[in-house]
């Protein structure tokens, strides 16, 4: 991996990566040197169905295994319930939440199964996992909510906020890089894309609408692996910023968010890695702003500049759907969500202040 000049990241992808992969997860699996060839073809079947980020995970889940199972001298797999109940003490007792601890449980039964291994896991471990969630009582943190006007009740009549979508657009300069960053922001929050799904967009994803909006295809996305698309909505300002970005980058066809530096990836398109370090830099700027006009108190700005990350923008969105009355499952549809537990955990803190009883109470009173 290595840092381009406009902060993003080129990143190992394609076949060299999954060749490592695989053989990582085969050499923990089947320590010889030629692996059992109906094993071999197993985990190519496997990783070839399999998203890519369930692979990154399954790997760093692995190689915490492997480092444990190295200080006691043993093979990384299999793993004896025991032995893994040991593992989980240990993580536990080390500070890792109950979420990681899960996923770490995941992805050794996975490779077990794959390896037609014994289970790993019995009621000793399954006992363990109940007691590490009671016990911890720590909130999951999750990332800053970067909204369209701000922390408001009403998206469409209340006036911008100082920490806003809005106001952070108007902040950033008209350069090359500017335009290009105010097109991927405003295109991040109008569809709620994650980093992966806007780093891929094409000018040809992108159909106008007379009204001046566009309508938005997204090929693939996390939770459609197989590839049957889906699409969102682009507000006219987003299709503005765009127009503003491919005039200046003179870019008419293929990727729509590219690098500005000479090194550029091979992929042709942004890193994923570079959305969070962009809109980071950029917060940092317009958090600059407020505190010398005195805008934002300490603690706010504290807070903002610590939990701004890529998916802030799909927080964001979700948080303003939310109190703008959207029903959940329009808002699962239109953002791609698999799941209501999700986007409803992002908007839990508002749900007292946009719940029907709240709405009601304020016209008595």
């Amino acid at each position: 991996m290595t840092e381009q000049r406009d902060g993003s990241m080129s990143v190992a992808t394609g076949p060299d990566a999954a060749g490592e992969a695989r053989q990582e997860i085969l050499r923990a699996i089947s320590p010889a040197s030629l692996p059992d060839p109906e094993l071999h073809r197993r985990i190519v079947g496997w990783m070839q169905a399999a998203a890519p980020n369930t692979v990154r995970a399954i790997r760093s889940d692995l190689r915490i295994v492997e480092a444990y199972q190295r200080i006691r001298n043993c093979p990384t797999l299999p793993l004896t319930p025991h032995a893994l109940y040991l593992l989980v003490d240990e993580q536990s007792r080390a500070g890792k939440r109950k979420a990681s601890l899960n996923r770490l449980i995941a992805s050794l039964v996975r490779l077990h199964a794959l390896a037609g291994f014994p289970n790993c896991v019995d009621d000793n471990v399954r006992w363990k996992l109940k007691e590490l969630a009671r016990i911890d009582k720590r909130t999951v943190k999750q990332a800053f909510g970067l909204r369209l006007k701000g922390d408001t009740l009403d998206v469409v009549a209340d006036v911008p906020k100082p920490l806003s979508v809005m106001r952070l657009l108007d902040s950033i300069p008209d350069d090359p890089r500017g335009l290009r960053d105010c097109a991927l922001i405003s295109m991040a929050y109008d569809a709620g894309l994650r980093r992966s799904e806007l780093v891929r967009i094409q000018v040809e994803h992108i159909e106008r609408l007379t009204n001046g909006d566009a309508s938005l295809f997204i090929p693939r996305s996390k939770t459609d692996q197989a590839g049957d698309g889906a699409r969102a909505w682009l507000s006219a300002r987003s299709i503005k910023h765009v127009d503003a970005w491919l005039g200046r980058a003179a870019i008419e066809a293929g990727y729509v968010f590219r690098s500005l530096s000479y090194r550029v990836a091979s992929t042709g398109h942004l890193a994923d890695g570079a959305v969070s370090k962009i809109l980071q830099q950029r917060v940092a700027h317009l958090l600059e702003q407020l505190k010398n006009d005195g805008e934002l108190s300490d603690d706010e700005l504290a807070k903002a500049a610590v939990r701004v990350s890529s998916h802030s923008l799909r927080v964001g969105c979700d948080q303003d759907l939310f109190a703008a009355g959207v029903d959940i499952g329009a808002i699962m549809q239109g953002l791609r969500w698999s799941s209501p537990k999700q986007p409803l955990a992002y908007a839990r803190h508002l749900a007292p202040a946009t719940s029907k009883l709240a709405a009601t109470m304020r016209l008595a009173t």
